[in-house]
């Protein structure tokens, strides 16, 4: 009986702690708008691909490539704020449609986030 409950407890245990693809996207997306560099790279992979439409390689970066990008990015634009206009989860994949303020002028643009193992491992940006 023991040898039963135990692969049940872990798979419960599994279920509790995983969190869901729209809560990872959230929760980066909250520390993005409070500029919080520690918490929004803790969202990512090790590695992650970051593709932009208008090219066909992605950029991978590290989790040191991200806090340097985005630190300076915080840095330049203290106002910097993504408003969450609308999103889409399909399984592992968030789409975001996004309206950005505080860079000059303001833009929209949609970003698509690929979760594997509760981390963002690819981002696809639409400006």
């Amino acid at each position: 009986m023991k040898s039963l409950l135990l692969p049940v407890f872990f798979f419960i245990s599994w279920k509790v702690f995983s969190q869901n693809p729209e809560k990872i996207v959230q929760q980066q997306l909250d520390a993005y708008n409070r500029q919080d560099l520690k918490a929004f790279v803790e969202t990512y992979s090790d590695t992650v691909e970051i593709y932009s439409f208008q090219n066909a390689k992605p950029r991978v970066l590290t989790k040191k490539d991200l806090e340097s990008d985005y630190g300076s990015l915080f840095k330049k634009f203290p106002q910097n704020f993504a408003a969450l206009h609308g999103r889409i989860i399909q399984g592992n994949y968030v789409i975001d449609k996004e309206y950005i303020t505080g860079r000059g002028q303001a833009f929209s643009a949609t970003a698509i986030y690929l979760v594997e193992k509760d981390l963002i491992r690819k981002v696809w940006f639409l400006r």
